[in-house]
């Protein structure tokens, strides 16, 4: 069986993600309660196929949420994108912490070897604030999820997260022109997430 490209698989979780409130909905309605177990046997089947530490992270979350089901009911799976909330805010923080550079460093040396030194202090302070606001959604999405108030859920997920990270991106860019207007022309928001798709295997490189 031919091999699947990375990128291919990463666009089919960044798809999943995007569309997440929408698939659970629909599931709820035409799946009832079997809703986590699909979600899980996908994540269990995933893992199987899946080398590194990824395979255990998908292994863990698909054994999670079959526990969660059996254990507290299918209402489990409004959890899941706290869970990977969680996780991206570790990924984060892992690179400041324990493994550097930063995360955002390493995103924006996919298209500049060259940093002047005074810009990774800022670069550094960016990663702690992407770390935080991904805390910040984590927080919100469990406070949801033990409210039980579907509606509220559904709309912080399916646009409540994205209307944040959009600001906080936007804000970023109109800034750091601003504040290092001698660096000249800059890219723009998608060329990074472009970037980001075609060589984002380095961002993990230790």
């Amino acid at each position: 069986m031919p091999e699947v490209p990375g990128w291919l698989w990463g666009t089919a979780v960044a798809l999943l993600f995007l569309t997440y409130p929408f698939l659970l909905q629909w599931l709820d309605v035409n799946a009832g309660g079997y809703a986590p177990l699909a979600i899980a046997t996908i994540l269990l089947w995933r893992a199987a196929r899946t080398k590194g530490k990824m395979r255990w992270l998908l292994a863990g979350l698909g054994i999670s949420l079959g526990m969660g089901v059996i254990l507290v009911g299918p209402k489990v799976s409004r959890w899941v994108p706290a869970v990977a909330f969680l996780f991206v805010a570790w990924e984060f923080g892992r690179t400041l912490m324990i493994h550097p550079p930063p995360l955002i460093e390493r995103m924006v040396r996919l298209q500049y070897r060259e940093i002047p030194p005074y810009l990774l202090v800022y670069l550094r302070r960016l990663t702690w604030v992407w770390c935080v606001l991904f805390l910040v959604m984590a927080m919100v999405s469990m406070g949801l999820s033990m409210a039980g108030d579907d509606r509220f859920w559904f709309w912080f997920h399916a646009l409540g997260i994205y209307l944040l990270m959009a600001a906080l991106l936007l804000g970023e860019f109109f800034y750091r022109r601003w504040r290092f207007s001698e660096l000249g022309e800059m890219p723009l928001p998608h060329e990074t997430f472009r970037a980001v798709a075609r060589e984002g295997r380095r961002l993990w490189e230790e």
